[in-house]
């Protein structure tokens, strides 16, 4: 087993996990913070969350991805919170807070965890982030948000196998294979309850990330910084009907921009339906429903444009989100 090719190995499914875990969601629209730190505190309520994806079924090993987040202001009116049990438009299609909370200075935190595995590996992260909310207008803010914590990369040796026992090179590289790293992410985001446009990077650190016992140079990788933008207008049809069209960029290094096109109907604040198009892998459907002003509920599913097509069933994405006070 040729040293080249474990190290190559190792760093592709490193850098895939940790672009699933922060930026391959289709239903990012329905959950902004995943993507933007500075969106903690775009609702006046404590928002929850939790979101399972299964990219690219079928295929041995591919990566899966668990997170949960949960964000809040810290100073929200007495207002605001009977607004949250009531249930908002903004339960739905974020971002939309009452026009009378936007005249302050908003504090906001947050927090998330997540895990992702691809194969033998496995990345799992904790981190908090503050978000300061700045009234540009009666119907816009503008919000900076700052979120940091530990990265935790790990290797199973269980699921793996050898063609030579005892092979040197395997011995040096993968045994014992765990490394924890600090993280940080920032980013700005502009809102009301007809927009949002918001800019977020992430690894900022770019932390190197050693995968082997010695300490040559060709086996150190720096972790790169993940660019991230996203935009989205929400048209209002009629009182029934909202269309909200939306893009994600995504750029990470030297790789391809990655566009994630999509426009969403809702209908009656409590149901959703929607298409994404993706430009480097997928063709997506979505739809979703409030249950109630507590629970609400999503489903995606990509067919996959690429050439896994062969292999891949696509991919199955599912996402819960709780309005609690």
């Amino acid at each position: 087993m040729k040293k080249g090719i474990i190290i190559g190995f190792l760093i592709l499914a490193t850098f895939q996990m940790g672009a699933q875990t922060i930026g391959q969601f289709t239903m990012w629209n329905q959950n902004h913070f995943i993507v933007n730190p500075a969106a903690a505190g775009n609702l006046d309520y404590l928002d929850a969350a939790i979101g399972y994806r299964r990219q690219w079924a079928g295929v041995k090993d591919a990566p899966t991805t668990f997170y949960g987040t949960a964000h809040t202001v810290l100073n929200k009116t007495k207002r605001s919170q009977v607004s949250s049990l009531r249930g908002t438009r903004s339960t739905i299609q974020p971002p939309a807070v009452k026009k009378k909370t936007r005249t302050r200075l908003k504090h906001a935190v947050g927090v998330t965890l997540n895990t992702s595995e691809f194969g033998a590996f496995k990345k799992s992260e904790i981190s908090a982030a503050y978000a300061l909310h700045l009234p540009i207008t009666r119907e816009i803010s503008l919000s900076f948000g700052l979120s940091g914590g530990l990265n935790h990369f790990g290797f199973d040796e269980s699921k793996t196998s050898v063609f030579e026992s005892n092979d040197p090179v395997y011995e040096s590289y993968f045994i014992g294979q765990n490394q924890n790293l600090f993280n940080v992410n920032s980013g700005v985001y502009l809102y009301s309850d007809r927009f949002f446009v918001g800019y977020s990077a992430n690894q900022l650190l770019q932390n190197e990330l050693g995968i082997s016992e010695s300490t040559t140079s060709e086996d150190v990788a720096a972790i790169p910084l993940h660019h991230f933008a996203m935009a989205g207008y929400n048209f209002d049809v009629s009182n029934d009907v909202r269309i909200t069209p939306s893009v994600l960029a995504k750029k990470l290094e030297n790789n391809p921009l990655s566009l994630d096109l999509s426009a969403t109907l809702t209908y009656r604040q409590a149901m959703y339906v929607g298409l994404t198009y993706r430009t480097t892998d997928a063709l997506s459907i979505m739809g979703g429903f409030q249950f109630n002003h507590f629970l609400r509920a999503g489903y995606a599913y990509d067919y996959t444009l690429s050439e896994l097509r062969e292999t891949s069933n696509g991919s199955h994405e599912i996402f819960i989100g709780f309005t609690l006070f």
